[in-house]
C-alpha cells in the first residue's frame, strides 16, 4: 500500500493485465496499460496467417512466415478455421464427459467385483481349511469329548463320528480344489 497526498494506492495482482489502483472507494486503471491490453486483444482477433514460399538458387523450395531477404516470394493465404458451432461443441464435450463417467463407473464396478471375488475366494479357502481340520479331528480322536450348548461334555457314537467324517469329506470336495 502506498500513500500519497492522503490517498491510498493499492496494487491488486492481476495476471497479464493492467494495474488496478484503489483510491478511496474508486478503482482506477493505468491508462497506458489499458490501451496496450485493448490493442493486443484487437490484434489477436484480426491475425491472418500468411505463408511465403520461394525457391532458392540451389532449387530447394522453402516455406516460411517471413518473406525472404530478396523479397521474391509467392504468398499463400491460409484460410481461417471454420467457425465453431457452440451447441455442437457443447454436445461433443457432454458426450466425452458421459463416456469418461461411464468408463470410471465400469472401472469401479470391475474393482468391486474383483474385491468381492477375492473375498469369496478367501472364504472358500477358510472353509477348506476348516473342513480339513474337522476331518483330521474326527479321524484321529475317536474318543474325543465335545461340549453341547449348555456346556455338558459328551462323546460321539461311532455312527455319529462316521457321519461327521463323511460330512467333512463332502465339504473338502466342495471347498478344496
Amino acid at each position: 500500500m502506498i500513500e500519497r497526498f492522503g490517498v491510498e494506492f493499492r496494487s491488486l495482482p492481476i495476471i497479464a493485465g493492467p494495474i488496478i489502483k484503489q483510491v478511496g472507494n474508486m478503482v482506477l486503471m493505468d491508462y497506458r496499460q489499458l490501451c496496450l491490453a485493448i490493442l493486443a486483444m484487437s490484434l489477436s482477433f484480426s491475425v491472418h496467417a500468411q505463408i511465403y514460399t520461394w525457391v532458392d538458387e540451389n532449387g530447394q523450395t522453402h516455406y516460411s512466415q517471413q518473406p525472404p531477404a530478396s523479397g521474391e516470394a509467392e504468398t499463400i493465404d491460409v484460410p481461417l478455421p471454420p467457425p465453431i458451432d457452440q451447441e455442437q461443441a457443447q454436445q461433443e464435450v457432454d458426450e466425452l464427459i458421459e463416456q469418461q463417467q461411464a468408463s470410471e463407473t465400469a472401472a469401479e464396478e470391475a474393482q468391486q467385483e474383483q474385491q468381492s471375488e477375492a473375498e469369496r475366494q478367501a472364504a472358500i479357502e477358510q472353509n477348506c481349511a476348516t473342513a480339513q481340520s474337522n476331518l483330521q479331528l474326527y479321524q484321529d480322536n475317536p474318543g474325543r469329548r465335545f461340549l453341547d450348548e449348555e456346556g455338558n461334555a459328551y462323546r460321539l457314537s461311532e455312527e455319529e463320528r462316521q457321519q461327521k467324517i463323511e460330512e467333512a469329506q463332502q465339504q473338502i470336495e466342495e471347498f478344496c480344489p
